[in-house]
């Protein structure tokens, strides 16, 4: 394995500057429609496009594709295995939950696989929602907006910086 290519101090700034503006926005967007768009998922992915924004992970079709898609299998497996009800980290997780956590994972990660949009981050969203955590189709709106005010944003500020970014897929 080679080492990572040196980068510059404004590569580095420009990086953290973005992943916490594109927080900022989220925050402020979700205060607007009181919505849930700022979860540790969505965090994740703008570190993928912050740190590699050529990648395939870091592109839009990626992130927008693998959140919806890890949103709906963990909204079908909460709703399957645990009749939709909200589940908790504050206490243990019930077997319904956690096995619904896991159906997701393993269909969301075949389903990534299948549609060739890898975005590991997509991974933590069907856990959140296959887990009840965000268990209603309202929150599976809510983080298909969040995934494309985070794609969108960073595909504007990186061209606005003279950066290559591709508005969908780099392909």
């Amino acid at each position: 394995m080679s080492a990572p290519a040196p980068r510059g101090k404004g590569e580095l700034a420009l990086a953290a500057l973005l992943s916490c503006a594109a927080m900022g926005l989220l925050w402020a967007s979700a205060l607007a429609l009181e919505a849930p768009l700022l979860f540790p998922a969505i965090g994740a992915s703008a570190a993928v496009v912050a740190i590699a924004p050529s990648s395939r992970g870091g592109q839009p079709r990626s992130i927008v594709l693998g959140h919806v898609v890890g949103a709906l299998l963990g909204f079908a497996c909460v709703e399957l295995l645990a009749d939709g009800a909200q589940g908790s980290l504050a206490s243990p997780l019930d077997a319904r939950h956690a096995a619904s956590g896991a159906l997701a994972l393993g269909a969301t990660v075949a389903a990534l696989l299948f549609l060739d949009v890898p975005h590991p981050p997509a991974a933590a969203t069907t856990m959140i929602v296959g887990m009840g955590l965000l268990p209603r189709f309202e929150h599976v709106l809510a983080i298909a907006l969040a995934a494309t005010i985070l794609a969108l944003f960073f595909t504007a500020t990186l061209r606005l910086c003279g950066r290559a970014a591709p508005w969908w897929s780099g392909s």
